[in-house]
């Protein structure tokens, strides 16, 4: 059954990919969808299995590796960790490939797109279900190949293209730091085995976990989207919907995630780490959410709520709560695909390719059912009490507070503040698309109607999940009972969650909820009433403020004048001087050069000398016969040759 989940996905995509054109569009998307459709049968199987019956499976192919003392299987886990995180990543990947057969319906290269999203699914399903650092990193890799394929589907398209170049070069840079990490895993440990580091982590030196988890979480931090690394992540909206609504809500950004939360056992045992872990995640969810307020492409701005919800799941990883980042991973990834996909279907229903908020307006009476999908996962991404997101997110903030530290309080005001954030961009988001006065051309809105009836059912099925699901699973993961601390652990200096239910006041809990509706009602009647006073031209550190968050922070233009160009340069440099100056000196070019100086020294030497060098030859011919045999007769022939010499 295991092998069912992994390699479904895989063969599903070969037949497209090598065998669409023979088989055609129809079959190619039949074949794909099926195979995706199993591997999420055995996977819910699976889930009830493990969850509920408290089992655990370990399928070992075959030794894979075996040098000296590093030997590797091919297997795959499936435990609580990897079966939580799979039901995200099958459910979404089936219903995203039943959404992309109308969405993409019209695309000539149908067999292409489905190859790709399939293989995507599989490495993702061999990331999550690897048995040991060296199958995670394989499907690590798959996952980063797949999606600069599938970011830059569209490869007509300059913007698609250099989008797919961006996200491949700097997961790259993330890559490269994930190998070293594991590297001195192998040195530390003699193994890649999850067991054997996991085991041992009590005797290892703190110096040397904190230096490689410094290099997994870079890895991480590239994947994951957090800040300073996150550039990528705007760019990748040049692919399709369905790739944005299947990379950036259940698969690609929450690989760092699911990574960290496996590491648990070491990290515990590396206090430097968990504040680097918060602090990072304070800062992203912050500065994702300023960014989100400012910007005006629909797609964009959800991309922006990924980074800030990821952020989310880091600041539970920082407070040593494991259960409630992997919660918020599994509940995060439903209303999140649901947005894209609802983005999407108001992209395909206009249909003129703009995808600028301010564009669009009263949406209302023509797409009343994306309006409903769109509403729902909003007030879920918002933590509405009763809807999936609040059982997830508010209880990640208060737990920060209820760590009772100093770092844990000052990044409680971020959160409080990427929460508030989060509200204000959505409620601008439903304003902007359905209640604001018609921008769009008349011709739009008299052939904008809902699309096919197909492309509805994965949005429907992922609305439900988005208000119920919270509640269903919660006492699976939530609380001291959760089943999860047998596959994770948490030191006991850590335990965080007994103070956060007993000790804090209804205020803290409830702050979120109250900020985030007061500056909703604030942000309403300023559109509604006095929007004039938004205007960004009516006041300059308005102005200024607006473009500042607008430009991202001037981030990619620091990085690019001062981080690229200086290091472009410097190569250029490297090159001229070094690669094509000292090293062609001093090798092919010095080397051609000396055996050609040698080679006419020597033809001199044979050409003017060549008697003589005839006579040498002969005297030491002779010589050597008389050293050999005793003969005065070869003697007295040496002697005369050497007398005429």
């Amino acid at each position: 059954m295991i092998n069912l989940i992994v390699f479904s996905t895989l063969i599903g995509s070969l037949i497209s990919g090598f065998l669409g054109r023979y088989i055609g569009i129809k079959w190619s998307r039949n074949i794909v969808c099926l195979s995706v459709f199993i591997s999420l049968i055995t996977t819910y199987i699976l889930f009830i299995s493990v969850m509920i019956n408290n089992n655990e499976y370990r399928n070992i192919i075959m030794s894979w590796i075996n040098v000296d003392f590093l030997n590797i299987d091919w297997g795959f886990l499936i435990d609580k960790i990897s079966i939580s995180t799979l039901i995200p990543v099958v459910t979404i990947s089936f219903l995203v490939h039943i959404y992309a057969l109308v969405y993409m319906n019209h695309d000539p290269h149908q067999q292409r797109f489905f190859s790709y999203l399939s293989f995507f699914t599989f490495g993702m399903i061999l990331l999550v279900t690897g048995d040991n650092f060296l199958i995670l990193f394989l499907g690590w890799e798959l996952i980063g190949v797949a999606s600069y394929l599938l970011i830059s589907f569209w490869f007509t398209r300059i913007s698609a293209a250099k989008s797919g170049l961006n996200s491949l070069l700097m997961n790259r840079f993330g890559d490269t730091f994930l190998v070293i990490g594991l590297a001195l895993i192998i040195y530390l440990v003699g193994s890649l085995n999850f067991d054997t580091l996991f085991s041992l982590n009590a005797y290892l030196s703190t110096d040397m976990l904190t230096i490689i988890l410094i290099c997994l979480l870079l890895g991480c931090a590239s994947k994951s989207v957090q800040f300073g690394l996150h550039t990528w992540l705007l760019n990748s909206m040049e692919g399709p919907t369905p790739v944005s609504s299947l990379l950036h809500a259940a698969c690609l950004v929450i690989a760092g995630v699911y990574l960290l939360i496996r590491c648990s056992f070491i990290i515990e045992y590396s206090p430097i780490i968990l504040i680097i872990i918060l602090i990072s995640g304070g800062i992203s969810t912050l500065v994702s959410g300023l960014m989100a307020i400012a910007s005006n492409d629909i797609k964009r701005i959800i991309a922006l709520s990924t980074m800030s919800q990821v952020g989310i799941m880091m600041l539970g990883i920082g407070i040593s709560a494991y259960n409630l980042a992997l919660f918020h991973l599994i509940c995060h990834s439903f209303f999140k695909a649901l947005l894209f996909m609802s983005a999407g279907a108001i992209i395909h229903a206009v249909g003129n390719g703009y995808q600028d908020i301010r564009t669009y307006g009263s949406f209302l009476k023509f797409l009343p059912l994306t309006y409903i999908c769109i509403l729902i996962a909003s007030l879920s991404l918002m933590a509405l009490p009763g809807l999936t997101g609040y059982y997830s997110k508010d209880i990640i903030i208060e737990t920060l507070y209820g760590s009772y530290t100093l770092t844990g309080y000052i990044i409680y005001w971020f959160a409080l503040g990427s929460a508030t954030l989060t509200s204000i961009y959505s409620i601008r988001l439903i304003y902007y698309l359905f209640f604001n006065k018609p921008n769009n051309p008349k011709y739009i809105y008299l052939h904008l109607r809902e699309n096919p009836t197909l492309m509805y059912i994965p949005m429907t099925i992922l609305a439900l999940f988005s208000i119920f699901i919270g509640y269903l699973i919660k006492d699976l993961y939530l609380g001291m009972g959760t089943p999860l601390y047998n596959n994770m652990f948490i030191h006991p200096n850590n335990l965080y969650f007994i103070d956060t239910e007993f000790s804090l006041n209804t205020y803290i809990k409830l702050l979120p909820l109250i900020t985030s509706i007061l500056l909703c009602i604030i942000l309403i009647l300023f559109y509604e009433l006095y929007y004039n006073k938004l205007f960004i031209y009516n006041s300059k550190y308005i102005k200024y403020i607006y473009k500042f968050f607008n430009q991202k922070f001037y981030y990619d233009q620091i990085i690019n004048n001062y981080a690229y160009r200086s290091s472009l340069y410097i190569s250029y440099l490297l090159n001229t001087y070094i690669d094509k100056g000292i090293l062609i000196f001093l090798g092919p070019y010095g080397l051609s050069s000396l055996s050609l100086h040698l080679s006419n020294l020597i033809n001199k030497l044979v050409f003017f000398n060549l008697g003589l060098i005839i006579e040498l030859i002969f005297f030491s011919l002779f010589l050597a016969l008389f050293i050999h045999s005793y003969s005065l007769l070869y003697f007295f022939i040496a002697l005369i040759i050497f007398i005429f010499i």
